[in-house]
């Protein structure tokens, strides 16, 4: 039989929990990001399997189409996205990562991990059990959205 925690100890947890994994992901946002910023870094993840429209970009992304459409825009200057026409709608575009764009997600992803495995590599196996545990928790969560 599992213990349950108190419930009014539950708010304490849940704004713990979400400072933890807030000052995890500001953290990590910034590991390997030098090639391109972080909102332009996730709009290559986004487009990494296939090809979005800008709006699609910005309803995912939370941000006005406008601001999509210069991010859209530095990225294909940079080389790290192209424009294609839309199969179905020609009067619409997508949006395709290039050769140089999928390297960056590359090596963004092998630099953060990087970082996560530096201050990882000091727990013990215990530490490293319940953190393994807590993961899996936290993608259900994510998950759940």
């Amino acid at each position: 039989m599992t213990e349950q925690l108190p419930s009014s100890e539950l708010p304490e947890l849940a704004n713990d929990l979400r400072l933890a994994c807030q000052r995890i992901a500001r953290r990590v946002r910034f590991e390997g990001t030098a090639a391109v910023a972080p909102h332009q870094f996730s709009v290559l993840v986004r487009v990494r399997h296939q090809p979005r429209t800008p709006t699609e970009l910005a309803e995912l992304e939370r941000v006005s189409t406008p601001s999509m459409t210069r991010t859209v825009s530095g990225l294909v200057d940079a080389g790290l996205v192209e424009r294609q026409p839309h199969h179905e709608d020609r009067r619409q575009v997508l949006v395709g990562i290039t050769e140089a764009g999928r390297a960056v997600v590359q090596q963004t992803f092998v630099e953060r991990d990087s970082w996560m495995m530096r201050h990882l590599d000091g727990l013990d196996a215990e530490q490293l059990r319940i953190l393994r545990q807590a993961a899996d928790i936290l993608l259900e969560v994510a998950a759940g959205e």
